[in-house]
């Protein structure tokens, strides 16, 4: 993994320079080698090398490759260690069979054993090398009398595991062939040249007309048509509009992606909360038929379906919920059944711990529910019922926006069930939802207005540290959680969360003078006994960072304290407590001399296992 760019066009555009370009606008997924191919008067043209797009492109004028069709990647080494070698594209013996792939060939060891006892000679160590060699063996079985589309079809059946894969043959200079199993890859349509993509960014400054190519399915472009297959039979998809702009995928002038996308956040959660009242009252409906719950996720997305399992704990009473890391989903498959419904949350929609738990969870009956940000992605297309966030595109790797949306989006999930189980009146429930829809955006501008200077100024005190903790109890935990996942990710200063009580049972030990710990710490239930666990981190000499709201008890007790507005609706404290974390991250970032927007071994997007 992890980029993947390939156009064909009649135009005279420079499709190198096209390609380079479009892969600038997948560089936060996160990559450590680019390389390119065109194919010019029948000739292949390839480079490629370790490092950034603009260093490799100073180094080897990526931009002046010439032909009218190629193919270019982005590479995050999975098989084989970081080398010009291992870089995509590959090619076969020849040098006429030119590949990017995503995903993970399972059985590329067993199939390149056998491709060198039959004379291959293989460039890299990597496992999608195999694939154009595939490619070779079977055009020279045939002696060339082989279709390339067929050919193609053949490699696809003696291959294992998870694919994207785009290729080109010099035989046949204006087609793109594809091939999807578990791994994005979108098609981008114009009038005189057709895009493939890992990802709609990279091709939406030259169109916004988009088809989705699903799992099973094979096509070829050219420059004037898209041809889809899949089991042998033709698939005409109508390519749907994208609504983001190319600007919005741009910087806007701020110095990163990150920081714009935290200022989005108003506008975010306001497109968020005022869209999806349909499928939200079918999903409560879901919810209320269920037996039993789990809410299935990674990462940031697994902190948001921790808010929404503990909403819905207070909610739903005896009915048993589970929260569970996708890639640990075969500890509770013994669950799954026909009274299970799973509510799925990924800000890609691609996911592939979550797809590989949905894919058994709907051949034993559950239901789904997904809570995803693009549209038409592969897990709402495992769904029964999807819920859109409206979060616009985050090329940030760290996510901020698409975290609160699908916290917003959740609470107002809870907020129909709570009221269609009767706990809240018609008309309570219609106040609270347009306070929720109202104020969600205002809040959360004026704390990012208020309190961004302050993450500013704190960064400076912490950029030297080592290691932070992160305490809170209860239904804060998520917020510990994410705001410690967020300074780790991106600043490299190990940042640990847990339970407040449970600094005593260990984590303690290791607390010293100027040692950074953040209190979560509103004024809820929990806040009598995190300011007796202030106490306790105070008397070791810890610098007490407070997120509280207007308690002048904690604030006291802190070095340093972000305050916050009273909020009137409790499901609002998950985004509002998060935001000042999520500044403080990125200064912090920042100021230790790294680029927020590309933290390195981590991609946007986590095609693998």
């Amino acid at each position: 993994m992890c980029g993947i760019i390939a156009i064909t066009t009649s135009s005279k555009a420079n499709v190198s320079k096209m390609i380079t370009t479009s892969l600038k606008k997948l560089e936060y997924r996160g990559y450590d080698s680019v390389g390119i191919a065109t194919i010019n008067n029948g000739k292949v043209e390839m480079l490629k090398d370790v490092g950034t797009i603009d260093k490799v492109n100073k180094r080897l004028s990526l931009e002046n490759l010439q032909g009218t069709i190629g193919i270019g990647h982005t590479r995050w080494a999975t098989h084989g260690a970081i080398s010009r070698e291992n870089a995509h594209p590959h090619s076969d013996c020849t040098g006429n069979i030119i590949v990017v792939h995503n995903g993970i060939i399972e059985n590329y060891l067993e199939l390149r054993n056998t491709l060198q006892e039959n004379g291959h000679n293989f460039s890299s160590e990597t496992d999608s090398e195999v694939i154009a060699h595939l490619m070779e063996e079977e055009l020279k079985q045939f002696n060339q009398n082989l279709s390339m589309i067929n050919a193609f079809k053949r490699v696809l059946t003696k291959i294992e595991g998870t694919y994207a894969i785009t290729l080109i043959h010099s035989g046949e200079p204006d087609t793109i062939f594809l091939a999807r199993k578990d791994s994005p890859l979108v098609i981008g349509v114009r009038e005189d040249t057709k895009f493939a993509a890992s990802d709609i960014p990279a091709f939406l400054e030259y169109t916004k007309k988009v088809i989705v190519l699903k799992n099973g399915e094979i096509a070829t472009l050219t420059p004037q048509a898209v041809y889809i297959e899949k089991n042998g039979f033709r698939v005409q998809p109508k390519p749907v509009i994208i609504s983001w702009t190319a600007e919005s995928a741009q910087k806007s002038g701020y110095p990163h992606f990150m920081l714009k996308e935290i200022h989005e956040q108003p506008i975010a959660l306001k497109n968020t909360l005022n869209t999806n009242p349909a499928e939200i009252m079918k999903a409560s409906n879901k919810i209320l038929e269920a037996e039993r719950i789990i809410f299935l996720a990674c990462g940031t997305s697994y902190h948001a379906g921790l808010t929404g399992y503990y909403q819905f704990q207070r909610i739903l009473g005896k009915k048993p919920l589970y929260k569970v890391i996708a890639s640990e989903y075969e500890t509770y498959s013994h669950l799954i059944d026909e009274d299970t419904l799973i509510i799925a949350i990924s800000q890609s929609g691609e996911t592939l711990d979550v797809m590989k738990g949905l894919t058994p969870a709907r051949k034993l009956g559950a239901s789904i529910v997904s809570v995803v940000n693009v549209i038409d992605s592969s897990i709402p297309r495992y769904s029964h019922i999807s819920l859109y966030t409206k979060a616009g595109p985050e090329i940030g790797v760290a996510a901020t926006k698409t975290h609160t949306a699908q916290v917003a989006l959740l609470a107002r999930l809870a907020l129909q069930v709570e009221h269609d189980i009767g706990l809240m009146s018609a008309t309570e429930f219609t106040h609270i939802i347009e306070d929720l829809n109202t104020l969600t955006p205002q809040i959360t501008r004026l704390i990012i207005n208020q309190n961004e200077f302050k993450a500013k100024q704190l960064a400076s005190k912490i950029t030297n540290q080592n290691h932070a903790y992160f305490l809170a109890r209860g239904y804060n935990m998520p917020i510990a959680l994410e705001g410690a996942l967020k300074l780790k990710e991106i600043s490299y200063i190990h940042a640990e969360a847990f339970p407040a009580g449970e600094s005593k049972h260990g984590p303690i030990a290791i607390v010293e003078p100027d040692f950074p710990v953040i209190m979560i710490a509103p004024n809820d239930w929990t806040a009598q006994k995190m300011l007796s666990n202030t106490e306790e981190m105070r008397a070791r000499g810890a610098y007490i960072i407070s997120v509280t709201e207007q308690d002048h008890r904690i604030i006291k007790r802190s070095d340093y304290s972000f305050i916050l507005p009273e909020v009137t609706i409790p499901l609002l404290r998950p985004i509002t407590h998060i935001l000042p974390l999520q500044m403080l991250a990125y200064y912090t970032a920042v100021q230790r001399g790294f680029d927020p927007d590309k933290p390195k071994n981590l991609a946007k997007t986590v095609t693998v296992e």
